[in-house]
């Protein structure tokens, strides 16, 4: 889990400090104390809603964060699979290249052999 950002220490700092004055105002009794309360009571409910937005959103980016990184190891398991297939098919072709190329000499001592009797019977 990531640290506190400062304004979210900040924010976490004004809401103590609104709920100790509350607390410590005297004058709760009549109009004025209700409107104070009224007051400190809307105050914690948004703050309550800013924090809990901030948890939700910092939950759903750790959620893409990992679904990001499953999607790069199943990336990278493909390139993986797919490098030993390319070398998988280069050794394949490395040996009919050798196959063709023995034939080849074969088919140039032939031809050499071939030459001379050509040669002899002129």
């Amino acid at each position: 889990m990531k640290s506190r950002t400062t304004l979210d220490t900040a924010i976490i700092c004004a809401a103590a400090v609104i709920v100790v004055a509350l607390l410590t105002t005297t004058g709760w009794s009549g109009e004025n104390g209700k409107g104070v309360v009224a007051i400190g009571v809307a105050a914690v409910l948004a703050l309550g809603l800013f924090l809990g937005f901030r948890y939700l959103t910092a939950r759903k980016q750790t959620q893409l964060e990992l679904t990001g990184s499953e999607q790069y190891r199943r990336l990278a398991d493909e390139y993986r699979r797919l490098a030993d297939l390319a070398v998988t098919a280069q050794e394949h072709t490395d040996l009919k290249l050798a196959d063709v190329s023995v034939q080849l000499d074969y088919l140039r001592a032939q031809n050499e052999s071939l030459q001379r009797i050509l040669s002899e019977v002129e």
